[in-house]
């Protein structure tokens, strides 16, 4: 809707509905809201001839999710071949029994965004930018929290949490033609602070992601917090001597060239309750920059992404297990005094548990990857007519091609598996590398 040449307004509401929930919560009504106003036709804007347009806005909005959740987590379902036995004689019986939670109250996700920005267009188009502060509130997060084995059923999806996200984008693109010369460069980033604020009923934190080995969670989520936070145990080096050990008195079973993991809260004995927060998956900033130039018949593209100050927890070896393969710092281990104040020594019994979930598997997952470049050559037109073609175009491409890290496992490109287990290690594949040649011919 338009209120004159200046304004503009626009609304929508939904109306969605999803079998993944039950009768209680099937539909969700969603609405959102935006007004912009064009600067452009102002006075003092008018009057500086290198702006081309401004333009002011604001929205506000709520969308529903149904994602990442089972098709009948709402309700428990029934399987045949669960046996039990009745009777003084225990005569075993076929029967049938619920397997999973139910959740009848089961109801939507709710994204909750407010944005402000700015839009301009300045030097006769040849600079273009977008600014956007945004709060994004994340309600009721549908997720998977597992049940102690007492229960004994398996969990199905919840309402567990609420979140926020705000933080400030900036995206930037410049062009122009200088000869025969022809550029664009472009880049945008954003910072994001993410912070918990409600866990339900009661409150109580959520701890999630187990690893192999480690012998508890990995992630912890509380009200406060940024989501799924690491949480375990300090360290402060290698005990190099029994003596050493012996007098530190808060890991007694603990020797030479075992972990010293720290008495956060001065009790004497190193505990559950001596876990702290040891690492922050989510990114202080993430980034991408993009460039094209040409010259002639030629053309190269490259395309930057990245991500800065997020952590990783590097949980891809089963020290679980005696028979597995370990890493190649178990051949910088500790072998006597002084040797090293790193890496523990290797102990099939490990009465200390070394490899207890600890800041000694958080590494920085900071990154940025040469994710696409492309260089390219086109017949000239003089020369396709004489082919009697409309184009004729060769190129060679790469993506993957180098990713730039100081993170020791195969891709520091994690991502997350589930709501609640951000940036855990577990042995993922990869990104491949990937190397391209082709012709692009139209007739």
């Amino acid at each position: 809707y338009s209120l004159g040449a200046a304004w503009s307004l626009s609304g929508t509401i939904r109306r969605d509905g999803s079998s993944r929930f039950g009768a209680n919560n099937r539909y969700g009504t969603f609405p959102s809201l935006s007004a912009a106003y064009n600067l452009t036709e102002l006075p003092w804007v008018a009057e500086k001839d290198w702006i081309d347009f401004l333009k002011v806005r604001a929205s506000w909005g709520q969308n529903g999710n149904a994602d990442g959740i089972g098709n009948f987590d709402y309700t428990s379902l029934v399987y045949n071949g669960l046996n039990y036995t009745f009777g003084s004689d225990q005569v075993q019986v076929n029967g049938a029994g619920p397997v999973n939670t139910s959740n009848p109250d089961l109801k939507w996700e709710t994204v909750v965004q407010t944005n402000i920005g700015v839009d301009a267009d300045l030097y006769n188009g040849k600079l273009n930018v977008v600014m956007d502060y945004f709060v994004k509130s994340t309600n009721d997060m549908l997720a998977v929290v597992p049940l102690p084995g007492v229960v004994g059923f398996s969990p199905s999806a919840t309402n567990v949490a609420s979140a926020r996200n705000s933080g400030f984008e900036l995206m930037v693109n410049h062009r122009n033609e200088v000869g025969l010369w022809n550029y664009s460069i472009g880049g945008n980033i954003a910072f994001i602070k993410n912070e918990v604020t409600d866990l339900g009923t009661g409150g109580q934190p959520i701890a999630t992601g187990n690893v192999f080995g480690a012998g508890d969670f990995v992630s912890y989520t509380e009200i406060g917090m940024p989501m799924a936070y690491f949480y375990g145990y300090e360290t402060d080096g290698i005990f190099q001597t029994d003596e050493e050990a012996e007098a530190y008195g808060a890991l007694p079973d603990a020797q030479a060239g075992d972990v010293i993991f720290v008495d956060t809260n001065g009790d004497g004995a190193v505990d559950g309750q001596d876990k702290v927060m040891i690492g922050n998956p989510h990114p202080d900033f993430t980034y991408g920059l993009n460039m094209e130039v040409k010259y002639k018949g030629f053309d190269l593209s490259l395309f930057l992404q990245g991500s800065k100050g997020n952590d990783l927890y590097n949980g891809v070896f089963r020290y679980d297990l005696n028979t597995t393969n370990m890493p190649v710092t178990a051949l910088e281990r500790w072998t006597g005094e002084g040797s090293t104040n790193l890496y523990p020594r290797i102990s099939h019994a490990d009465p200390n548990q070394n490899n207890r979930v600890s800041d000694r598997f958080i590494e920085d997952g900071s990154y940025m990857r040469i994710k696409n470049v492309q260089l390219g050559y086109t017949l000239p037109k003089t020369v396709v007519d004489k082919l009697k073609i409309s184009n004729f175009r060769l190129y060679v491409a790469a993506s993957n091609l180098f990713t730039f890290t100081d993170y020791s496992g195969l891709d520091p490109e994690i991502g997350s598996r589930g709501t609640l287990e951000i940036g855990i290690d577990r042995g993922f594949y990869p990104a491949a590398r990937t190397f391209m040649a082709g012709i692009n011919v139209t007739f």
